[in-house]
């Protein structure tokens, strides 16, 4: 991935409440990769999810977004209009939210929901709307995709739910993927389905994937590279091995830590990060994480330092060294 093109770039980005001027996600800067896969990592209430609504223009109305820089597929967010940032998402970008229940709607056989951003964008009629569905579906792992397309999605369980919606995300066989907590609700076996499934997906299509995620165990397989989002901020990232190998930031080493593991003894507590993401002052120069960092010293008091070696990033005054 070293040398792939980036697809979508974007330096800066900072996202606030309009009625309060909270903050919500604080200088945010990434890059996606044409055929890579990258996970978004961190707690719930860390900006994952809106930083990435961003992307799809699914910001909530009292929400505001301003960057330096914000590209994607070769457009700039920051210039085009509306309607031509609706028309690129439509055919280049698949969302597959993390509610299933909500998403699709109840009272609608899939037929008639899935086919419907396939005939807007391509001006195509209801019949080869539906087969291309059941290409989709086929694809996503389902044998009998007319008995899909004929029910209701109160008749499909939850696993089977969130493969329509990867099929209803690769209707306009986009370059982007965006997967938002896809594995939320799933069991374990499920879980491992669904992600095998999108890594599946990357290798034969080369699309390139956001994984949205709060638990970093489930996703380390299946990324290319992985971003560490904390209360608005990226604290971490770097390729997917050497985040497991070398993890610089104390709350990469702590996701790592509160990973179950089948060595535990019987009597052993689980591992857990003390104290509560904070909502207020996402923006502040100094240390975001100090107050729950075990490893917090006098090196962390003042501005936080960033620094960067090669890929890896870190925002740490105490283990990152390097320039930004």
């Amino acid at each position: 991935m070293n040398g792939s093109e980036s697809i979508v770039e974007v330096k800066n980005l900072t996202i606030t409440d309009s009625a309060t001027d909270r903050v919500i996600a604080s200088n945010i800067s990434f890059e996606l990769k044409k055929g890579e896969i990258l996970g978004f990592v961190g707690e719930s209430g860390s900006g994952k999810t809106l930083s990435m609504k961003t992307v799809v223009n699914l910001l909530p109305s009292n929400l505001a977004a301003k960057s330096d820089k914000f590209i994607v597929l070769g457009n700039d967010y920051n210039e085009i209009s509306e309607n031509a940032k609706k028309a690129l998402i439509g055919k280049n970008i698949g969302l597959v939210p993390q509610n299933t229940v909500f998403y699709l709607h109840p009272m609608f056989k899939i037929k008639n929901q899935i086919a419907d951003g396939y005939m807007l964008y391509n001006k195509k009629k209801k019949s080869e709307g539906i087969e291309r569905a059941k290409e989709k579906l086929r694809i996503v792992g389902f044998k009998d995709p007319d008995r899909i397309l004929e029910s209701y999605p109160w008749q499909l369980s939850g696993g089977m739910r969130q493969r329509v919606n990867i099929a209803l995300a690769l209707m306009n066989d986009p370059q982007i993927i965006i997967a938002d907590e896809p594995t939320t609700a799933l069991d374990s076996t499920l879980q491992a389905q669904v992600l095998d499934l999108f890594k599946s997906i990357n290798e034969k299509t080369g699309v390139s994937i956001v994984i949205i995620s709060h638990d970093l165990g489930v996703i380390r397989k299946y990324c290319h590279r992985i971003a560490v989002m904390y209360a608005g901020q990226i604290l971490e990232s770097a390729p997917a091995d050497e985040i497991f190998e070398n993890a610089r930031h104390p709350y990469t080493k702590a996701l790592i830590r509160v990973i179950p593991s089948l060595n535990i003894k019987k009597d052993e507590r689980l591992m857990e990060i003390p104290g509560f993401v904070p909502e207020k002052n996402r923006e502040r120069k100094e240390c975001i994480f100090k107050k729950r960092c075990s490893e917090a010293d006098e090196r962390c008091n003042g501005d936080v330092k960033e620094g960067i070696e090669g890929l890896h990033y870190c925002k740490c005054s105490k283990y990152c060294g390097g320039e930004v």
